[in-house]
């Protein structure tokens, strides 16, 4: 069964994460977090921000494959800091032509985002087409969302709590990205 829905634009995997751990940690995304505190400051351990997206960094692809947060197929979701340092999702979305305004779509017949073939999957992955044989439109959105406001998780900045931290900080960014994002993204889909 699916865990994706028209707001649900990601999912921790917590069962995944365990099963597949070394059996020291205990947690997959516990023994990367562990690994990779070197790229954390010691001041930024207390960063609610800049904690979240260094935690959210690692916990998805490409450093975790598959990623402790799984992400739609269908989208590309990263949390990360504006230039002034606040809290920002970033969510890109391709847009068939479909979902373009009929007076902003070509004259001509062009090609588009291709899904996988004969999966059905409700959100599937869309790529470029493999063969080129007439001009192509790929569009998509970019959503830009300030989460500045967001009551995200604030560290300890305890060291024995890191892995702890890091994963309530990306449960909550996971919570608090389906909720207010997530309808904005099936608005802009047409599912809300």
């Amino acid at each position: 069964m699916s865990v994706w829905t028209p707001t649900t634009l990601v999912h921790v995997d917590r069962d995944y994460d365990r099963r597949n751990a070394d059996t020291r940690s205990g947690s997959r995304f516990g023994s990367y977090i562990s690994a990779r505190t070197a790229e954390l400051d010691e001041e930024d351990r207390t960063d609610r921000a800049e904690f979240t997206a260094w935690a959210w960094r690692i916990a998805t692809p490409p450093v975790m494959s598959p990623g402790y947060i799984d992400i739609r197929p269908d989208l590309s979701v990263t949390f990360d800091r504006d230039e002034d340092g606040d809290p920002i999702v970033k969510v890109t979305v391709p847009l068939p032509h479909r979902a373009l305004a009929r007076e902003h779509r070509p004259g001509y017949e062009v090609g588009d985002w291709e899904a996988p073939y004969g999966r059905g999957e409700t959100y599937p992955q869309l790529w470029a087409p493999a063969y080129i044989k007439r001009t192509a439109v790929l569009t998509s959105a970019t959503m830009l969302v300030p989460a500045k406001d967001w009551d995200l998780f604030v560290p300890s900045g305890r060291a024995e709590q890191l892995v702890d931290d890091a994963q309530l900080a990306v449960e909550t960014a996971a919570r608090l990205i389906n909720e207010y994002v997530g309808p904005q993204v099936a608005d802009l889909l047409g599912a809300s």
